[in-house]
């Protein structure tokens, strides 16, 4: 049966009806939510911050499932800096229902999909951080999750699949982040950190911390401790715990707060034991320089960390040592605190 004139230009302005309120819904969206603040408030905190937030394309709004601003090609960068330290394809804020009715912007959730991190401009960042300058802690209200994410260093894919899960962050109240990824060998890894923040004038800490995870080749760890930011780069972390397969008492104290960085390392296992004591960009340094000599027969300079390791017996394959002792001296340097000794703690 034909369909009648009148019923088609019925459906017709229906349609047109519905396609009408549907925009002009879209546009009081717009209007209401005024992507242009959110943006701006994310500019004003990457500046505050000494960074460069910048989008390809404008912020436009999304009414469902949430509220909220897409953001599409972000990247984050150093004033001055040709590569960014951060790079999404695409972004959205979250934003509460009452921000439909203006006021002070608020963002309760930020996720990124496909977000890129540059290890080497993160590292330079965090160096050339102004050690004068009070440390701050971030409220995050609702989280921050990243999906499909990579970490690179020197043009090289460190981590891949990288997933990121930051619960709320407020001080005093419970803290969780979940990091799960890749490394470059396609090996899963998983880390879980817990705690709880406290902040005042002179320092940050999440105290108590726990990490928890496990590492491709190295088995599951379960570490607890605290961690501590005193502005600028200037950082101390301390955790001790079990960790490996055959288990083993590992404690890891780090300190940057009086001249350079400093990591102590202590392993222990029946028999076993090894104490190293390095600034990790020295033997970082000093690695990458071993490699580079090629064949050349230059004579090759100690490492830089004191370390002294001993076994009453080990075995490599079919070759067994008994008695094993070896001792490197080759930057004899003061400790850092280890866990369970007194320090100074954040006020609450």
């Amino acid at each position: 049966m034909a369909m009648s004139h009148r019923l088609r230009m019925t459906l017709v302005a229906g349609f047109a009806l519905v396609a009408m309120l549907v925009g002009g819904l879209l546009l009081a969206v717009h209007l209401l939510l005024q992507p242009q603040r959110f943006t701006a408030l994310l500019e004003s905190a990457a500046s505050v911050a000494n960074l460069r937030l910048k989008l390809e394309h404008p912020a436009h709004a999304e009414l469902l499932p949430v509220p909220g601003l897409v953001l599409e090609g972000l990247s984050l960068s150093v004033p001055g800096h040709a590569d960014p330290i951060l790079t999404a394809a695409k972004g959205k804020l979250k934003v509460p229902w009452r921000a439909l009715l203006g006021g002070v912007p608020t963002i309760t959730q930020l996720e990124l999909d496909a977000p890129q991190m540059n290890l080497d401009e993160l590292g330079g960042y965090i160096a050339g951080l102004p050690t004068g300058r009070a440390p701050w802690l971030p409220h995050i209200r609702a989280g921050v999750v990243l999906n499909d994410g990579s970490l690179s260093s020197h043009g090289r894919i460190v981590l891949a699949d990288v997933t990121v899960k930051i619960g709320q962050l407020e001080p005093d109240r419970p803290f969780r982040m979940t990091v799960s990824a890749r490394n470059a060998t396609a090996l899963p890894l998983n880390l879980t950190v817990t705690g709880v923040p406290h902040s005042n004038a002179k320092v940050v800490a999440l105290e108590p911390m726990q990490l928890r995870g496990s590492l491709p080749g190295y088995g599951r760890f379960d570490l607890v401790g605290h961690a501590r930011w005193l502005g600028g780069s200037r950082a101390q972390l301390a955790v001790a715990g079990n960790a490996g397969v055959p288990a083993l008492s590992l404690n890891l104290a780090f300190s940057n707060t009086a001249g350079p960085a400093m990591l102590d390392v202590q392993v222990r296992r029946p028999h076993q034991r090894l104490d190293a004591h390095f600034d990790p960009a020295e033997l970082l340094a000093w690695w990458k320089g071993l490699f580079a000599q090629g064949p050349s027969l230059e004579p090759l300079a100690p490492p830089p960390l004191a370390a002294a390791a001993a076994a009453s017996q080990i075995a490599f394959g079919t070759v067994q040592f008994s008695g094993l002792s070896v001792r490197i001296n080759g930057k004899p340097a003061p400790s850092v605190s280890k866990v369970g000794q007194p320090s100074h703690s954040a006020s609450k």
